[in-house]
């Protein structure tokens, strides 16, 4: 059910003006973030043309599995990873959602990606669903501490992996329920850069839709499960609709 102060959003002159209106009259904000917000950082994407998914090497170290099957290659490639993360910085979609939170405190920022760059603009108590590429753990001895020397755990002698979500694994069920939470508690919920195909992630805007929460899709490309579903739809990129966003509400 729509809550009954809900704004009317097809008076406004553009989806944009529409946006900044929601936004403004917002008391509980959910921003839910996927790889097109880092895009712009350099940070490879999944399922676009040139995307993670496409490469063979991607494929054959991410599963939990792969580090037994290939630990030289797994270590290696996830090395890789992590050092185009380590040496990307925050875009201007990063910082616009770090002063959307500055703004309104009562925001929650939820991301799919594993890069960190939300916090590195930021960004405060980021719920992290796949974990991050800045971490290592060992998974024998549950050292999450460091340090890795060669990639090993110190302690024990164990290959090290990061600390991401790998295909064979569950989310931490611990952030997952802190964004189902937080989804149901929304009055307004955006979609920024995902797919939102992937679950459990992708049910988190139904949860808050089935609350009342009103729904903002940011993306490049259509999100026919959701469009129609959304109170405004905002074609383009998060790198320049989230700045012009915050420069709407004064930020």
């Amino acid at each position: 059910m729509t809550r009954p102060d809900a704004t009317d959003t097809t008076s406004f002159s553009s989806p944009l003006a529409a946006a900044i209106a929601l936004l403004r009259d917002a008391r509980r904000i959910v921003v839910f973030s996927g790889a097109g917000l880092s895009r712009a950082s350099g940070i490879p994407t999944y399922r676009d043309a040139d995307g993670l998914w496409k490469s063979q090497s991607a494929l054959q170290f991410s599963h939990a599995e792969d580090l037994k099957r290939d630990p030289a290659g797994f270590t290696k490639f996830w090395g890789q990873r992590m050092s185009v993360v380590e040496s990307a910085a925050p875009n201007p979609g990063h910082r616009a959602l770090a002063q959307l939170q500055r703004l309104r405190p009562a925001t929650r920022l939820v991301t799919q990606n594993v890069d960190g760059l939300l916090t590195q603009a930021g960004g405060l108590d980021v719920l992290e669903l796949h974990g991050s590429l800045r971490r290592w753990r060992c998974d024998h001895c549950g050292n999450r501490s460091g340090p890795w020397p060669f990639h090993r755990c110190l302690r024990c002698g164990s290959h090290a992996r990061p600390d991401v979500v790998m295909f064979g694994e569950m989310l931490n069920p611990g952030v997952l329920l802190e964004a189902q939470v937080a989804a149901q508690e929304s009055d307004l919920f955006m979609v920024v850069g995902s797919t939102t195909i992937v679950y459990p992630a992708a049910e988190l805007p139904e949860l808050a839709m089935a609350r009342g929460s009103r729904l903002i899709t940011l993306n490049l490309e259509p999100l026919p499960h959701l469009d129609d579903s959304a109170a405004v739809v905002l074609r383009g990129t998060s790198e320049d609709l989230l700045p012009r966003l915050l420069a709407g509400l004064g930020g």
